[in-house]
């Protein structure tokens, strides 16, 4: 079965709903109105909407396309979510393909005036073949820009070029806000600066030959790069199928040969199949946050800060 074709016509029947509940309400500029209210703006991942909030402060709503928790790469919004678009002045995508069917949605229904805004646009991507993959993976992509991977923001570094994006996008949608959205956004430049450097202590515990990770979701090599951890293998490249025996056989084989400790899933992923290899080799499972912000961890600091804890814990 083609997980994705069905993705995507579940994408395009929600953008078909919404198209004609606009012709029913004879449609509307949004963005293109002016208000006494906060800025309204949106974004696809929770992550986003902390960087948002941290930029925008009380000048700013925002709306979370992707709800907290929830597995962006299989979310399938219902039309009374995406018409939640129809007033927002900003829409921030990461882009590199890890919207999928979603972009596409959110084109289709942007309001006039409205800025669409890729917050990972000017980043070098890692990249990879279709015979790069992983020791349990057949390559499936995220998405149109299948080569790229797209978690930029687990790098630090990445998250603070996410910010500046943000807070030139809200200057320009609301230039009454210049000095706010300045100054809300050096505080925050300046938590990440002491973010990084907290991270890079923390994994610096960890000797050399142990620093080897292994995840469900190959959505860590940005991570890795920033702060010395090599990838040593991964479940899936992107979530959307189920890995074959041999898959399995293959991962609990590695995690055998690389002597590796701990494995890592992600909460928002059905992360089975890796418990299985995990308990196969005799390891065990810890986790990390990457694509969802949950009440565990509700804010980007918060949860860089769980992962690098959880690394040294498991790796250590």
């Amino acid at each position: 079965m083609d997980y994705r074709f069905i993705r995507r016509w579940g994408w395009w029947a929600a953008v078909l709903a919404l198209a004609l509940a606009a012709c029913g309400r004879g449609g509307g500029s949004g963005a293109g109105e002016s208000g006494s209210g906060p800025v309204r703006v949106a974004t696809t991942l929770s992550v986003f909407a902390d960087f948002v909030r941290q930029v925008g402060g009380e000048r700013v709503t925002v709306v979370t396309l992707v709800p907290a928790g929830a597995d962006p790469h299989t979310y399938q919004p219902a039309p009374r979510d995406v018409q939640r678009l129809t007033t927002v002045r900003a829409v921030f995508v990461n882009g590199a393909g890890l919207e999928g069917g979603l972009r596409d949605l959110i084109e289709h229904n942007l309001p006039r005036g409205a800025t669409l805004v890729e917050l990972s646009a000017g980043l070098t991507p890692i990249t990879y073949t279709p015979e790069e993959v992983g020791p349990a993976d057949s390559g499936a992509g995220h998405g149109p820009e299948e080569g790229v991977n797209p978690h930029f923001w687990l790098d630090v570094k990445n998250a603070q070029h996410y910010v500046r994006r943000i807070r030139d996008t809200l200057v320009e949608v609301d230039p009454e806000g210049r000095e706010a959205y300045t100054a809300n956004a050096d505080r925050y430049l300046a938590e990440l600066d002491a973010l990084d450097a907290e991270i890079r202590a923390k994994i610096a515990t960890i000797p050399p030959e142990r620093r080897k990770l292994v995840t469900f979701h190959d959505a860590f090599p940005y991570f890795a790069r920033a702060y010395g951890l090599q990838l040593v293998g991964y479940v899936l490249r992107a979530p959307g199928r189920e890995p074959s025996a041999q898959e399995i056989k293959e991962l609990s084989a590695v995690l055998r040969r690389e002597q590796v400790k701990t494995v890592y899933k992600e909460p928002q992923l059905n992360a089975k199949v890796l418990e299985r290899a995990a308990a196969d080799a005799g390891v065990r499972v810890d986790v990390l946050y990457s694509d969802a912000l949950t009440k565990d961890v509700p804010t980007y600091v918060a949860m860089m800060r769980r992962n690098a804890d959880a690394l040294v814990r498991g790796l250590a």
